[in-house]
């Protein structure tokens, strides 16, 4: 043989033993590769003992004459089942994964892959975090709502006052008591009723040509129904108007026949609040009410008292959730 032919006959050989060998897989090696996927699979005569689930999968990857891929962790604690008798090579390896927690796929190139199933529900992932850079600014927290000043502070309303009046004309008033009750239908619009505590009155009463006019003097004590409108309900200062009927009754009248009588006017009035706290105010008060008597008899007329009233005191609202924090907030 020529020097030429040895050589070509060595490269041959070792070609020959180099194909001849096999690269290992995880936990099973078989002799040789396995049939393509879109082949028929033939039925093989499967005797494969219980044992470890890693040397049952290498059992069969040799009387299966495929290749199979693991990994060792899913089967490390695995027993495999019997498996005897004529099966495909997938049919075999089902009834060994039969009661794991492992499903069998094959690849394009027929490698048989062994594999944990997915849970039934997987997890959604959570959305990324966007990443913050150093520099960026804090992003500030969305305002707090703010309750309206009726349900904050409350839609009740009692006050008390000291209060002077001054009559018109040549009548004169006198320094008395007060007490008002609120209730706000709206932060704006609120019915009021205010009590005067008695007073005495004084004025000219009736006369002749011979007969001088006597001074006169009478007790009175009048009731006010309004409707009132505050200007800024949740502002420290907050003025108001107000007009109404004021009921009137006068009694223990000297000097004056037939003035012992309840009269009905007209009365308006505007004040001012000056918010202390969340529940107590400061209030001046300045009004009017038409008080105008008829005489029974005599020539004296009509007597016109109209008081001008101004007061002064204070008055406590309750009734809401009011919060220190929210007074604060809220007042300018």
């Amino acid at each position: 043989m020529s020097r030429g032919a040895c050589e070509r006959a060595a490269l041959v050989t070792a070609a020959a033993w180099l194909c001849s060998g096999y690269w290992p897989t995880a936990q099973a090696q078989t002799p040789a590769p396995a049939a393509p996927t879109g082949r028929r699979e033939a039925s093989v005569d499967f005797n494969i003992p219980s044992q470890p689930m890693a040397s049952a999968l290498n059992s069969w990857a040799v009387q299966a004459n495929a290749q199979v891929f693991v990994d060792p962790a899913p089967v490390a604690h695995l027993i495999a089942p019997a498996v005897s008798g004529s099966l495909t090579p997938r049919q075999a390896l089902r009834v060994l994964l039969a009661h794991t927690n492992l499903e069998v796929a094959q690849g394009a190139n027929g490698v048989f892959v062994i594999k944990p199933r997915p849970p039934a529900l997987a997890a959604r992932p959570a959305p990324p975090t966007p990443a913050v850079s150093d520099d960026a600014a804090p992003v500030a927290p969305p305002p707090r709502q703010s309750l309206t000043a009726r349900a904050s502070a409350g839609p009740w309303l009692f006050g008390i006052f000291a209060q002077f009046a001054r009559d018109s004309g040549t009548a004169t008033g006198g320094a008395s008591g007060a007490i008002a009750g609120e209730y706000f239908i709206t932060d704006h619009v609120a019915a009021a009723l205010a009590l005067t505590a008695p007073r005495s009155h004084s004025f000219d009463g009736s006369g002749s040509q011979d007969t001088p006019a006597q001074r006169a003097s009478a007790h009175l004590q009048s009731s006010a129904v309004m409707l009132k409108y505050y200007f800024a309900p949740q502002n420290r200062l907050r003025p108001y108007l107000g007009a109404g009927i004021a009921v009137t009754a006068l009694y223990d009248s000297s000097a004056v026949a037939g003035l012992d009588r309840v009269t009905v006017g007209p009365a308006v009035v505007a004040g001012l609040d000056v918010t202390l706290n969340p529940h107590w105010l400061f209030r001046a008060e300045l009004g009017w009410e038409q008080v105008r008597p008829a005489l029974a008899a005599g020539p004296g007329g009509d007597i016109r008292l109209d008081p001008v009233q101004f007061g002064l005191g204070f008055v406590y609202r309750f009734g809401g959730l009011s919060r220190d924090a929210d007074f604060f907030v809220k007042r300018r």
